[in-house]
């Protein structure tokens, strides 16, 4: 009774916001596997039996590590639920694991005391990136989360086996994302600027090494068994250095970050406009430049299915402008030095991920890395309420219909697979449209599993196929799911008799 008397109302409230959240994504749980989720739970059932032929098809259809799919079939032992739910319950734990990071952060910088704790947890885990990607049976929420919550639990105790534990689950964190590697700069908080060579910063580089001695172990023996170290040749995760296409990807990311986060100091940028109006007609004008000139595939960095509602050339310009309109902030903030040591190097952990990310194919799920420590940084620069009101708002109207989208694409996938299994009529069915969200169905573990996964036997020819789109007349419906997405009306899928 005395532990409940002693938390403040602040943190009840951030307590009550981490319940509900938690509760909403449990009643989701059974949802059929959307967008590559089927992959590591497949993953998890190829280890069963250690043999390294059938695992290395694992790496035939995604290009992650095994990281996730280890730990999916780690906790097996542990918790009596099948290889996907636990994949999930893995996804919905990094709910929990950013905010006991968060909590401990404002303690590390001092913070404790500022007021709107729930305010700030709810504008995190409203934000629809950490919405969305919390709901998938995929690594890379999870491995945010992790390695986030790893590195501010190593900072904040001071027991060396406590450290050495968080550095471990940080690697760990590191082998199923390697991109969360770059978070371990976080340790360099402590780093004494003034005496360069004293114990202290000889222990940082120390821990440094470790974090990253264990993850490079795993990658070795990956070579050892699979013949390539992160991922197989044959995804091209990177390209020739280009510095046009480098660019554009760099001011992209920037960009599409800072669409995330601008509603939090529209105000600061409102007057800045006030005083000098040249300078965003200036940034105006080289946005629709930009947006003429150098505008490019950017890849998946972009708002999922509702992108398809935007021009490409207005989504470029709206990208660019967002891009000018942060660095100004961000310099504006140096320059009249309203960043402390600590903030200062935060947002240059940022601009260092995303100077390294843009040397990859763009993706909105690699900002997962850094998309909780940004809004943690605007939040204390400018703790303005009916700003994140507004901005939590924002986040709520873009995740209805993201959320809704999600949902009924499972449901539809769901009517598919049962239909299929009903008629006996599985094995006679090209997956189509649900192979990149459902495979999982289609592959017979009882038989053979190098032919039963083989891209030939499962995308052949075949008697029927699903597709998303309405056939040709010559071609007959055998059976069809009706859509309830009031926002995606036409997302029927169809089983096709060829």
């Amino acid at each position: 009774m005395n532990l409940i008397k002693s938390i403040s109302l602040d943190e009840k409230k951030s307590i009550y916001i981490l319940i509900f959240i938690l509760i909403f994504h449990l009643l989701f749980l059974n949802l059929y596997p959307v967008n590559d989720e089927f992959i590591f739970p497949v993953g998890a059932k190829l280890i069963e039996n250690f043999d390294v032929d059938e695992i290395s098809l694992f790496f035939n259809y995604n290009a992650n590590t095994l990281g996730f799919s280890l730990l999916i079939f780690f906790f097996s032992k542990f918790l009596p639920f099948d290889y996907y739910i636990i994949g999930k319950l893995l996804s919905c734990s990094g709910i929990l694991l950013i905010y006991l990071a968060i909590f401990n952060l404002l303690k590390i910088l001092k913070l404790n005391k500022i007021k709107d704790k729930h305010i700030l947890i709810l504008l995190i885990f409203f934000n629809p990136l950490i919405f969305i990607f919390s709901f998938r049976a995929t690594p890379d929420f999870f491995a945010s989360a992790l390695s986030f919550f790893s590195i501010v639990y190593f900072l904040i105790n001071k027991e060396l086996i406590f450290k050495f534990f968080f550095i471990i689950l940080f690697s760990v964190a590191v082998i199923v994302k390697p991109f969360n590697a770059i978070l371990i700069i976080l340790i360099f908080i402590d780093f004494n600027f003034k005496s360069f060579f004293c114990k202290k910063n000889w222990n940082i580089f120390l821990w440094f090494l470790l974090s990253l001695l264990i993850p490079l172990f795993y990658f070795f023996y990956n070579y050892y068994l699979f013949n390539f170290f992160l991922i197989p040749d044959h995804f091209k995760l990177n390209r020739s250095f280009n510095i046009k296409d480098y660019s554009v990807r760099f001011l992209s990311y920037i960009g599409f970050l800072n669409i995330f986060l601008i509603l939090l100091y529209i105000d600061i940028f409102f007057n800045s406009f006030i005083k000098n109006p040249f300078k965003i007609f200036f940034y105006i004008i080289i946005s629709i430049l930009c947006s003429y000139f150098f505008k490019q595939n950017l890849g998946e960095l972009n708002f999922g299915y509702l992108q398809v509602y935007l021009n490409p050339k207005i989504y470029f310009f709206t990208i660019t402008l967002s891009f000018f309109i942060f660095s100004d902030f961000v310099l504006t903030l140096i320059k009249n030095n309203k960043l402390n040591k600590n903030l200062l190097i935060l947002i240059a952990l940022i601009i260092f991920f995303l100077i390294v990310l843009s040397n990859f194919q763009p993706t909105q799920r690699y900002l997962l890395s850094i998309i909780t420590l940004s809004l943690f940084i605007f939040f204390i620069i400018n703790k303005t309420r009916n700003l994140i009101f507004f901005t939590i708002i924002i986040y709520s109207v873009m995740n209805i219909p993201l959320f809704v989208n999600h949902y009924y694409t499972s449901k539809n996938i769901e009517k598919i697979i049962v239909f299929l299994n009903k008629n006996n009529i599985l094995d006679d069915t090209h997956p189509g449209y649900i192979g990149q969200h459902s495979l999982n169905y289609f592959i017979d573990f009882e038989k053979d599993i190098s032919k039963s996964m083989s891209k030939e036997l499962l995308f052949g020819e075949k008697k029927y196929y699903v597709s998303d789109e309405i056939p040709a007349q010559q071609e007959t419906i055998i059976f069809s799911t009706k859509s309830n997405n009031i926002f995606k009306k036409n997302k029927n899928l169809y089983l096709i008799k060829k």
